[in-house]
C-alpha cells in the first residue's frame, strides 16, 4: 500500500481527517495480512500533500504489529544533515521493532528545492554524499566523514536500529541512477508513472547493471508502484476512483513537472504536455499502467505484472486523494479477501 496523504479541498476533506482515516486503514491492512505500507512525500502542494512522511511512519508503526513500514521515498537533500535522517530512521525502526525500510531519492521538482533555498543543480551531489553518511551510520560504528556538502566528526548512530542495517530502497528513473543502485547493493524502487513496456526496459537495464557489478539479479529485491483500486465490478471501480485519480494526474503529476508519454499505433512516442490532452480520457491512459477494476480484472493484471516483470514487491496505491474512507476500507477487504488469495493460488505463467 502506498500513501501520499492529500486533502484536496474540492472533496471536502481535511488533513486531520485524512491522517486519522489512513491510520485506521493501515491498522486494518495489518490485521488483514498486507505485507507493507509505503509513505511518499511532496512539498508546498495546495492539496496538503504530506511533507513529513517519516512522522506518519512512526505513527503507523505504533498502530500496527506485523506490517512493514516503508518510506518511498525521502527526498534526502531536503532533510538537512543525513546523519539526522539516519537517527530518525533508527528511532522508527525501534518503535516498530525492526519493521522499517528507508527509501531515498534525489528529487525531481525544482520548486521544492527553491522553497528550501537549495540549488537544484546540487541535488545529485547532496544525495550521493547523504547516502554515504547514512550507509556509514547504519553500521553502528563510530565514524567521521568529510564531503563537499556534509561533514561528520566522530559521530555514531544512537540508539542503533534493530535491523543491522535498515534496508535501503533507491528511486531510480535513469540508466545512470540504476547503475549506481546496482553497484551499491541497495534495493530498486520504480515509480508508478511508467507503462508496462517502459517498466520492462527499466528492470532489464537494472538486471544487466547488477550482473556487470558482480551481483546476482535473482537475489536483489525490486519493487514497483502502481495505481490500484478494486470494487465489485469494473464499472463501479472506475466510477468511484476516477475523480480522485484525475486529481493526481492533473494537479500532482501534471505537466510540465511530469510529462507522461503516449505510445502511438506506429510505435512512436508522444509527450503529453497539457492536462487538457485527450489522452487522459483514453483507454491508453490506464491500460498497461494502472490496475483498476473488479476482482477478476485486478487478479489478471497483478499476475501479468508479476509474471512478465519478475518484480518482488508490487506497491499498490489504493487510497486516492479525497476518496471516501469506506471505499478504501472495502478495497482493502476485497484485495485481501478475494484478489490476493487468487493471485497466490495461480502459479507464475499460468493462463487465467
Amino acid at each position: 500500500m502506498l500513501y501520499g496523504l492529500e486533502a484536496p479541498p474540492e472533496f471536502g476533506v481535511t488533513a486531520p481527517q485524512v491522517y486519522a482515516e489512513a491510520l485506521d486503514q493501515i491498522a486494518f491492512a495489518d490485521e488483514r495480512g498486507v505485507d507493507d505500507v509505503w509513505m511518499t512525500e511532496h512539498h508546498f502542494f495546495d492539496d496538503d500533500y504530506c511533507p513529513s512522511p517519516l512522522i506518519m511512519c512512526a505513527a503507523a508503526a505504533a498502530r500496527t504489529q506485523r506490517i512493514r513500514i516503508c518510506q518511498g521515498i525521502v527526498v534526502s537533500p531536503l532533510y538537512g544533515h543525513p546523519l539526522k535522517l539516519a537517527e530518525d530512521a533508527a528511532v522508527i525502526d525501534n518503535i516498530s521493532n525492526g519493521r522499517f525500510e528507508l527509501g531515498l531519492g534525489q528529487g525531481y521538482r525544482q520548486d521544492e528545492f527553491d522553497g528550501f533555498g537549495l540549488p537544484f543543480e546540487r541535488k545529485l551531489g547532496m544525495f550521493l554524499e547523504g547516502l554515504d553518511v547514512i550507509e556509514r551510520a547504519f553500521t553502528g560504528e563510530r565514524f567521521s566523514y568529510e564531503g563537499r556538502y556534509y561533514n561528520v566528526m566522530d559521530g555514531q548512530l544512537r540508539p542503533g536500529p534493530v535491523q543491522r542495517p535498515i534496508p535501503i530502497w533507491i528511486g531510480a528513473a535513469t540508466p545512470a541512477s540504476r547503475r549506481r543502485v546496482a553497484k551499491r547493493g541497495h534495493n530498486l524502487l520504480i515509480s508508478l508513472l511508467t507503462d508496462l513496456e517502459h517498466t520492462r526496459s527499466q528492470f532489464a537495464d537494472y538486471r544487466v547493471a547488477l550482473t556487470e557489478a558482480g551481483r546476482d539479479p535473482a537475489r536483489e529485491p525490486t519493487a514497483l508502484i502502481r495505481e490500484f483500486y478494486v470494487a465489485e465490478d469494473d464499472e463501479t471501480a472506475w466510477r468511484e476512483v476516477r475523480p480522485h485519480l484525475m486529481h493526481t494526474y492533473k494537479k500532482v503529476y501534471a505537466p510540465p513537472a511530469v510529462s507522461l508519454v503516449e505510445r502511438m499505433p506506429d510505435g512512436s512516442r508522444r509527450a503529453v504536455t497539457s492536462v487538457d490532452d485527450p489522452y487522459y480520457d483514453s483507454d491508453a491512459f490506464w491500460q498497461d499502467r494502472m490496475i483498476i477494476g473488479g476482482p477478476q480484472r485486478c487478479i489478471d493484471a497483478i499476475c501479468r505484472w508479476r509474471d512478465e516483470l519478475g518484480v518482488d514487491t508490487l506497491v499498490l496505491r489504493m487510497q486516492h486523494p479525497g476518496q471516501p474512507h469506506d471505499q478504501v476500507m472495502r478495497c482493502i477487504e476485497l484485495l485481501t479477501g478475494t484478489v490476493m488469495p487468487a493471485v497466490l493460488a495461480r502459479p507464475p505463467g499460468a493462463r487465467p
